[in-house]
Parts: C-alpha cells; sequence; structure tokens
C-alpha cells in the first residue's frame, strides 16, 4: 500500500509541475500578444478588406465605433499612457472610474471598435465568427498574463484628466482610416 501511495504522490506533484509550467507558458504568451496586439491585428484587417462585401449600412457600426471610442476614451482619463504601452507596465491597480466596474475597459472599447469594423466591412459570417472569437482568444490570454502582473500591485484611485485622452487620438485616426478604406472599397463595389 505505501508504494501506492507514493506513486500517486509522484504523479500528483508531476500534474502540477506541468500545470506551472503550462501556466507560466499562457503568461509567456499574454505578454507575446500584449506586445504585438497592433500588428496581429493588421493581417486579418487585410483579408476583412478582401473578403468583404461593403455595404451602404453602416448606423449599427457607427454606433459600435462611438461605444468603443467613448470607453476607451473614459478608461484612458484614468490610466494614461500605460494603454499605449508595449509591456506591461502599471505601479497599481486603478480601482474607480470604469475601473470600478471592470478590470479592462480598454479591451471592452476594443471589442466595439473591432465589431464595428467587422459591421462595416460585411464578411461571410464565417469569417466574421472567425474574427470575434480570434479577439476574444487572444484576449483572454492577455488579461490572463495581464491579471498575473497585477496581482500584487497595489490599488489605488485616480482622477480623470483629460490630458490622459490625448493617448486615443492614434486610435481616432485609425478608425478614420478604416472608414476612409471602407469608403474606397464600397464605391469600387
Amino acid at each position: 500500500m505505501p508504494d501506492n501511495r507514493h506513486t500517486e504522490e509522484k504523479s500528483r506533484s508531476q500534474k502540477q509541475k506541468n500545470s506551472l509550467k503550462s501556466f507560466k507558458q499562457i503568461i509567456q504568451l499574454g505578454k507575446f500578444l500584449f506586445r504585438y496586439r497592433a500588428i496581429i491585428a493588421t493581417p486579418f484587417f487585410i483579408l476583412l478588406v478582401i473578403l468583404s462585401k461593403p455595404t451602404n449600412v453602416f448606423t449599427l457600426a457607427i454606433i459600435s465605433f462611438l461605444i468603443g471610442i467613448g470607453i476607451r476614451i473614459w478608461a484612458a482619463g484614468y490610466i494614461g499612457i500605460a494603454a499605449r504601452s508595449t509591456k506591461f507596465s502599471g505601479q497599481f491597480v486603478i480601482t474607480n472610474g470604469p475601473y470600478k466596474y471592470l478590470k479592462h475597459p480598454l479591451y471592452l472599447g476594443n471589442f466595439f471598435l473591432v465589431f464595428g469594423v467587422i459591421i462595416l466591412f460585411n464578411p461571410t459570417i464565417w469569417f466574421a465568427l472567425l474574427l470575434i472569437f480570434l479577439f476574444i482568444f487572444e484576449y483572454a490570454i492577455i488579461i490572463i498574463s495581464e491579471m498575473n502582473y497585477l496581482k500584487n500591485l497595489p490599488k489605488k484611485e485616480v482622477r480623470f484628466a483629460l490630458t490622459n485622452c490625448r493617448t486615443e487620438t492614434s486610435t481616432i485616426i485609425i478608425m478614420l482610416l478604416i472608414f476612409l478604406i471602407y469608403l474606397g472599397k464600397w464605391k469600387l463595389s
């Protein structure tokens, strides 16, 4: 009987080591995806443009864009330049503003922006669902990695600063460029 218990303990120990190794790999993958999140999106956007059949129904896309930009501006007013970092760099966990309700409001804003782009370009349903799945998969891994980074940081309430929102200028410019690409593709259709 003692041999059997020893074997079970060894097996349990090995499973724990494998789980820890897998978790560390997910953390590393999350850091990689976070660092290159904008670059990773580019080939998928190019495919979206190529595989799309734009329509002139873009009211829902505009609403989705406005919700996404609104959430991002609200969150950026609290987090500031850290929203544009290519690596996790926060010194504390923000506990007020949109961060009172969501741990990652910028990512929710991104989802609405991506959803708006998908609606705007009107790809086939399978490609639209694939893009949404890939977005959720990518950001789920980023969130796991980021939560691991944030877990031991102190919590802090910060004040909203309009000057922090200037970091969202690039988001607005990118969304305007995407809209111009849509207009060009729609005119050619």
